[in-house]
């Protein structure tokens, strides 16, 4: 029996029977990847939408709805001592309630006055929203429909100004909107 013409078959043999081999490999490789993608992707998701419940601060916060015209109240003194009088100083809270929807906030401009105390009192109506201000450092928590929150700040920087939804892409997407400080 002649085994030469089998001996020449051999290297090419083995060089399809690697291929296979690599050609597995990858696959298992490519779906292994796959997964780890999917993965990551759902974990990312699911912890940047993720809110943390309020504090006792943030709750009892809520509850105390800021009025306009503020003032202190004058305490009685402890003893017979004679005090001067507590002059009553008036402090000037301009709320606003504005509610977002996706991609738009139903308040697009909010007209306040330099050194005015700003109170925004959130909720979203539909998907998962805040609302930012920069340059005052103002944002609200990020929060999913039936979940009410509120920032305060003083505007004391007259300017025009552009207030956002820092979800995601929300804001290139035209969830924006102006606050005028005069």
């Amino acid at each position: 029996m002649d085994w030469s013409h089998y001996r020449s078959k051999l290297p090419q043999c083995i060089i399809i029977s690697i291929t296979i081999y690599i050609t597995h490999i990858m696959k298992n490789i490519l779906l292994i990847g796959t997964v780890i993608v999917l993965v990551g992707g759902a974990w990312y998701y699911f912890s940047s939408t993720q809110t943390t419940p309020p504090t006792e601060q943030e709750q009892s916060e809520r509850m105390m709805e800021p009025t306009e015209n503020i003032q202190p109240e004058a305490q009685a003194p402890d003893d017979e001592t004679i005090t001067a009088p507590v002059e009553a100083t008036e402090v000037d809270i301009k709320v606003f309630t504005i509610s977002g929807t996706n991609f738009a906030y139903d308040l697009s401009e909010i007209v306040v006055q330099e050194g005015d105390t700003v109170t925004i009192n959130f909720e979203s109506a539909d998907g998962f929203h805040d609302w930012v201000v920069d340059e005052f450092s103002a944002a609200t928590a990020k929060v999913r429909p039936g979940t009410p929150t509120s920032v305060t700040f003083i505007a004391d920087k007259a300017g025009t100004y552009e207030y956002y939804c820092s979800v995601g892409s929300h804001r290139s997407n035209g969830m924006v909107g102006t606050l005028i400080v005069e």
